[in-house]
């Protein structure tokens, strides 16, 4: 039986009695941004809607997923509700009729474990078992960009900023990341015109990881094992142990503790020089 929802209650308290329903446990609940409906996934791999004045149920149970539900969330605008299962995938569903919209987004090798839209509604954010975050065109389905795939750890959670630039992680590491939230794009990433192909071809002229940054009189430049950034057959700079990771995988913006081996790093070229004109360098350190 469906309880009811009063509008008062003393703080700490129940709000009326449970809402019931569900035949499984309830992994994740959501509210509609305006309030007036709940949204829940469960192992009995439905979502259901509730009125929040009434406590009851909107509607029958939605199917549409495999297997258990892990996340659900509400679009900005209260007309779509997406939801992660465990059978790797995500669903859009009409929030009003609670249909499942088109097909199931794909591309995830996990668990989906965390879902979120974008403030503007055309964009979710997925984090997985399979320890990466991406990025889907609501409208479409289809994925934006490449996959995040700087983890060790399966992600636990992911949000948007209120404007949408940037995508927030957590992690089992302890870890709380901030990421670039536009498509195709990376804040730290100066060389966003560095083709695949010249990755490609700069694994087979250059030692070491082919690396996503520009080197002002360099072409494509790679991270040797012992630290060194190569390019053209030079060795440009040396790189700290912590910081490898980060340059490896530009897309952290920030990472929460800044001592995390995990950590962004940020490069400035602005008075960069090689070979013995490095001397001009330390000349304009005041």
């Amino acid at each position: 039986m469906a309880g009811s929802l009063p509008s008062h209650s003393p703080t700490g308290q129940p709000l009326g009695k449970p809402l019931r329903g569900h035949s499984g446990f309830i992994d994740s609940v959501a509210f509609s941004p305006d309030g007036s409906r709940i949204v829940s996934g469960s192992s009995d791999k439905t979502i259901r809607i509730w009125d929040t004045a009434t406590g009851q149920p909107l509607g029958e149970p939605s199917r549409g997923h495999d297997d258990l539900i892990y996340c659900v969330a509400f679009s900005p605008d209260g007309s779509q509700i997406a939801s992660g299962s465990r059978d790797n995938t995500i669903r859009l569903w009409d929030a009003v009729t609670g249909q499942p919209m088109g097909e199931p987004l794909r591309g995830h090798t996990g668990r989906v474990s965390t879902v979120a839209f974008s403030p503007d509604g055309l964009r979710i954010a997925s984090g997985s078992f399979d320890r990466t975050i991406r990025l889907w065109d609501v409208d479409t389905g289809h994925l934006l960009g490449e996959p995040v795939r700087d983890y060790g750890v399966w992600v636990n959670s992911v949000t948007l900023s209120s404007d949408g630039s940037q995508r927030v992680s957590g992690c089992l590491d302890e870890v709380i990341r901030f990421l670039d939230g536009t498509a195709g794009a990376n804040i730290n990433d100066s060389s966003k015109d560095v083709t695949e192909s010249t990755l490609l071809s700069s694994r087979e002229s250059s030692p070491g990881t082919p690396l996503r940054i520009s080197v002002p009189g360099f072409e494509q430049c790679s991270l040797s094992r012992d630290g060194w950034v190569h390019s053209s057959g030079k060795r440009l700079f040396w790189v700290p142990p912590d910081n490898r990771h980060g340059l490896q995988y530009p897309r952290f913006l920030l990472t929460m503790p800044t001592s995390s081996p995990f950590r962004a790093t940020k490069l400035d070229f602005t008075h960069f020089q090689c070979g013995p004109s490095w001397t001009n360098v330390r000349k304009d350190v005041h």
